[in-house]
């Protein structure tokens, strides 16, 4: 999911500025509220029946760096590219995408600065809530980490994702926006998440389905992601990933 959340704040903002089309999100997603059964499990039992699920806390942990490549198309626009990511277990990150009719644009974090790279907005530096957000984003061990990232998480109830029973957790961490996540109740898998993508233009409400789970190495990992905002939908195709890839510091850095 982080690495889909990445691309989500990327192409978000470039989309933005340069189809000049601004999606009412300045609201936090607010989905439907289902019928809660008497006893809901804790925000734990729920996080830890994910972990177990996509490949157990040991698998996590003796992951060092993940590769991954994939192909995006948003629409209506029809435009269509690639995508490529780096990160490391000191939790930095880079991600490349190649936008056809756009250009490549870099998104990165070297554990200290966050920066981005684009054809339409040049080179800048991220501050304030952007650089925390990606900050967050960028977190290696996400899964493993929850309780760290987020100052509090809670079940708000049971909802539908599709055809499937869904237990929601909302996230929170101090002044950033909750994440939302939908944990199916059977499978243990994330089935959808709602946020807020900060960017330079705006708050963005973006909410993110994830699909076609496979194995990798034990990991289990969302091969397709839908992402919607009011303006657009993102589909993201995962077509491979390597864990153990040796990454430089330099990967890392803001080109000068």
């Amino acid at each position: 999911m982080k690495r889909s959340l990445i691309i989500l704040l990327v192409v978000t903002g470039i989309a933005v500025t340069a189809f000049a089309q601004k999606p009412d999100s300045t609201a936090k997603p607010a989905p439907k509220l289902g019928d809660a059964p008497t006893a809901l499990p804790s925000a734990k039992t729920v996080i830890d029946k994910y972990i177990a699920a996509i490949g157990g806390r040991d698998a996590l942990k003796d992951r060092r760096s993940r590769y991954q490549t994939g192909t995006i198309e948003l629409s209506p626009m029809g435009l269509k590219g690639t995508v490529e990511s780096f990160s490391r277990s000191d939790d930095r990150s880079l991600t490349k995408l190649n936008i056809d009719g756009v250009g490549e644009i870099l998104e990165g974090y070297d554990g200290t600065t966050a920066w981005t790279v684009n054809p339409i907005q040049g080179s800048r530096v991220k501050e304030g809530k952007e650089l925390l957000q990606t900050k967050r984003n960028s977190t290696f061990r996400r899964e493993l980490d929850i309780d760290k990232i987020y100052s509090s998480l809670r079940v708000r109830g049971i909802e539908k994702v599709g055809d499937r029973d869904t237990y929601v957790v909302v996230a929170s961490s101090g002044s950033l926006p909750d994440d939302i996540m939908y944990f199916d109740t059977e499978t243990g898998l994330m089935l959808r998440s709602d946020g807020i993508a900060i960017t330079p233009e705006g708050e963005q409400a973006i909410t993110s389905f994830l699909e076609d789970y496979r194995d990798v190495d034990g990991i289990k990992t969302a091969y397709k992601v839908r992402a919607k905002t009011p303006a657009f939908e993102i589909i993201t195709l995962v077509t491979g990933i390597k864990y153990g890839v040796a990454m430089e510091d330099a990967i890392f850095s803001r080109p000068k």
